[in-house]
């Protein structure tokens, strides 16, 4: 049975792409960016510097750009299908 195991957690580990990781990881990150409320930066209020990064990564999944649709690629998904989401998203928390 453990061999089992051993084998299976192998293959699931085989499977996994580290590029297109890092890329969904870009996307969570700017994502984050996105719905957090950052008032707090290394122990700073910085309210300012915060609401910009913050409007920036709005305007990053809202707004079309070559970008984001070369980050979607990257990670293995579809850009339309992302940024509809996201804006469903952001339009349902403000």
């Amino acid at each position: 049975m453990a061999n089992y195991l051993n084998l299976k957690a192998a293959k699931l580990h085989e499977d996994r792409d580290p590029i297109q990781s890092l890329w969904r990881n870009v996307l969570i990150v700017a994502l984050e960016d996105a719905i957090k409320d950052r008032r707090y930066i290394d122990g700073c209020y910085q309210p300012l510097y915060a609401k910009n990064i913050k409007q920036s990564a709005v305007e990053y999944f809202t707004e079309p750009n070559a970008d984001f649709a070369l980050v979607c690629q990257y990670a293995g998904f579809d850009h339309t299908q992302v940024r509809s989401k996201v804006t469903k998203y952001l339009q349902g928390i403000k």
